[in-house]
């Protein structure tokens, strides 16, 4: 699994806007570094460690909207639609690998069975589904890969808003993420 890349330099002492750009910077890094290159097709592996850096930062950048009013919306309802599709495209490679299993088993206990090209129909369909799954979300890779979209992340998470509350207000979202 996808380790956290660690944020450095966050301390209570330190201004809430300073922390949030680089708590957001810090999880963008992580989550573009697991497909570097969008013409390549990931491996599962990949898949799976970008599924969990992009709960990261949907989650980092939910709890950060206070300090980017209407700037984050965008990005957080693209990292929802990415998190679903790669929580089913997940959940596709898990379950067929749960029946190849099956299929490997029940080939070397009974290879007449008639169950085998049931189960190797069930795979043939999870393997559909992973397609079907897969190229919207590469199309919403390919978009948040583009140049323009990432230049405006960066100054966009660069200049966190004034809190409008004091200190002691701090909404607790903001205290435990």
């Amino acid at each position: 699994m996808a380790k956290p890349l660690k944020i450095k330099n966050v301390l209570p002492e330190i201004p809430i806007q300073k922390a949030a750009v680089r708590i957001l910077r810090r999880r963008l890094k992580e989550f573009y570094s697991h497909w570097p290159d969008s013409d390549l097709t990931p491996t599962l592996e990949q898949l799976h460690n970008m599924r969990i850096s992009c709960k990261r930062l949907r989650y980092s950048a939910d709890s950060l909207r206070d300090l980017y009013p209407d700037r984050l919306a965008l990005l957080i309802d693209l990292l929802k639609r990415s998190q679903d599709l790669l929580g089913e495209i997940q959940d596709c490679v898990t379950q067929r690998a749960i029946i190849e299993e099956d299929l490997q088993r029940l080939r070397k206990r009974n290879p007449q069975s008639l169950d085998i090209a049931v189960l190797e129909s069930i795979i043939a369909d999870y393997q559909t589904r992973y397609a079907l799954l897969f190229t919207p979300y590469r199309e919403i890779w390919q978009g948040m890969r583009g140049v323009a979209f990432r230049k405006c992340l960066k100054r966009m998470s660069a200049s966190p808003r004034q809190p409008h509350y004091t200190a002691a207000e701090v909404p607790i979202h903001l205290i435990i993420p």
